[in-house]
């Protein structure tokens, strides 16, 4: 197990090698890129709750953990099938299991940097808000960054078929959004015609 956990900050660091590792030596393992994913989810939920009032106006609201767990999810899962969806037609190599542990993958930072922000905003100054800020942008743009490496170096792409491959994952992320909107609603529908009728039936016997 060490190995592997060792693996994943292995990636962190050094993208390129690490992920044509996870693709071709089959280094990565599945179970510590959704760790990795709930892990996420549980730093969202913390940073949340315990970053300092001073920089989270919103700590004493009611929390919807639910809501918070099922948002990183839904994305998590949206990115996957969207980016596997056209890396099929663009004759990319990797699989959707490759595509699950990338992302799992690239998602270290979004844990090992934001988890100690929201402990160390309870110490600093709003003048600090500044550095805290920094932390977390640079949290995020690592987080893209190993996200595009794993997209170049999992499919085997020149980085203009990479940067393209990118934008047609965010238009098919759109489009999925949009399906999912209309089939909830065409649903919502069927399902109040079929209580309206059975509420008719119901009123005639």
């Amino acid at each position: 197990m060490k190995e592997k956990i060792r693996f994943a900050f292995h990636i962190m660091t050094h993208p390129f090698d690490g992920f044509w590792d996870m693709k071709r030596e089959k280094k990565g393992n599945l179970w510590v890129a959704l760790g990795i994913l709930a892990l996420v989810a549980i730093t969202d939920v913390f940073s949340k709750q315990f970053t300092a009032f001073l920089f989270n106006p919103d700590k004493f609201a009611p929390l919807d953990v639910f809501f918070e767990v099922s948002k990183i999810l839904f994305l998590f899962i949206l990115f996957s099938v969207a980016n596997w969806s056209v890396t099929t037609l663009l004759q990319g190599e990797g699989t959707f299991r490759d595509i699950v542990m990338m992302t799992g993958y690239a998602c270290l930072p979004l844990v090992i940097i934001p988890l100690p922000v929201a402990i160390l905003s309870n110490l600093a100054t709003y003048s600090e808000q500044v550095y805290l800020n920094a932390a977390l942008t640079i949290a995020y743009l690592w987080f893209f960054g190993l996200l595009l490496a794993g997209i170049m170096t999992v499919h085997q792409y020149t980085i203009g078929k990479m940067l393209g491959t990118v934008i047609l994952t965010i238009a098919a992320m759109m489009a999925l959004i949009f399906i999912c909107l209309l089939f909830f609603n065409l649903f919502s529908q069927l399902i109040g015609f079929v209580y309206s009728i059975y509420k008719e039936i119901a009123l005639r016997t």
